[in-house]
């Protein structure tokens, strides 16, 4: 229980609030979680939470469309291990929080793997450590943050640069612990 307590400080100190050199961001990612290799949640924002069986609607080649389910984390991690290629992709491609995102690039860091992602107004960045340990925060645009550099405080709005650095330092810590 100690551990997912110490998962969780982790989670706030390095995702939701992000020190990245001489400037701290509060509230540099809106979601934000910690899973293990077998979907535990080791640590997540409030109201965080995958859905193994997530009804989706998927188009057809003939315009229409399918309802079909699809387990959210297994997706997730198929976009990743598939470097974001649509094509090698499960069908249904992406969905967490009640959202249809659009696989980006990606970053090969040592030990990990990191996707990005759009959705409208916003993003996400998700790593899998070579071990299968996830690491992931959203952004939205429209969401204010805080940014703190010598001192000085200053209004801000989330963005793709303090999500991805947020989910990046983090991944090298999770990395570095041998996870």
């Amino acid at each position: 229980d100690n551990l997912m307590d110490s998962w969780g400080k982790i989670l706030e100190n390095y995702i939701v609030n992000n020190v990245h050199g001489d400037t701290t961001i509060y509230g540099a990612c809106e979601a934000g979680a910690l899973i293990g290799a077998d979907g535990t949640v080791w640590a997540a924002t409030q109201g965080f939470a995958l859905n193994p069986s997530s009804k989706i609607k998927v188009a057809k080649e003939d315009g229409t469309s399918e309802e079909t389910t699809i387990n959210e984390l297994d997706h997730i991690k198929d976009a990743i291990n598939n470097q974001g290629d649509t094509q090698k992709m499960k069908k249904g491609g992406v969905h967490f929080l009640g959202t249809k995102w659009v696989v980006l690039d990606g970053y090969q860091g040592e030990d990990y793997r990191t996707q990005y992602f759009r959705k409208e107004g916003g993003g996400a960045a998700i790593t899998m450590t070579s071990k299968g340990n996830l690491v992931l925060g959203t952004w939205t645009q429209t969401t204010k943050a805080i940014s703190v550099k010598d001192g000085v405080q200053k209004e801000v709005k989330q963005s793709v640069g303090f999500c991805n650095n947020a989910v990046d330092d983090l991944s090298k810590v999770v990395v570095g612990s041998g996870l």
